[in-house]
């Protein structure tokens, strides 16, 4: 499979500009204690689009491979199943499971980096937007 260079910008530039709804939202938790669960329920959707999207990355190597992985669809549907059981169930600990949802993503896509289908700058960047995306689910489960 063709992948995409280190040094492609614009990945990079919308992965880390992705981070910026996670950290404002954590903190706006904190700052607006009349709106807090309004904010935390922004936060915990806003968890729930990053982690279907981290899944849907794995329908688009399965479409980009023709179809020669198929761990890779079938696990490309579970963190929006995941994520969907963490929004039924909303409540201040479903921060704190969104995080673990994500973290999980994370754990797949270093498995799947073994299996040579994601590119190890993918996986690096990875490891930072799942680090600032955690961070701030947890800090939203505890309000001001």
């Amino acid at each position: 499979m063709t992948t995409l260079e280190a040094n492609t910008p614009l990945p990079k530039l919308l992965g880390y500009g992705g981070a910026i709804p996670f950290v404002g939202l954590a903190l706006l938790v904190h700052m607006l204690a009349n709106h807090q669960d309004v904010m935390r329920h922004a936060l915990l959707g806003y968890g729930a689009c990053i982690v279907s999207f981290v899944g849907a990355v794995h329908w688009g190597i399965w479409l980009a491979t023709n179809g020669k992985r198929a761990a890779g669809i079938l696990w490309s549907v579970v963190p929006s199943i995941a994520a969907w059981v963490v929004l039924s169930v909303n409540d201040q600990l479903s921060c704190l499971a969104m995080a673990a949802v994500l973290v999980s993503c994370l754990i797949a896509d270093f498995r799947f980096r073994q299996l040579g289908d994601l590119p190890q700058w993918y996986v690096r960047m990875r490891i930072t937007l799942t680090t600032v995306g955690a961070l701030s689910l947890i800090a939203g489960s505890f309000g001001a």
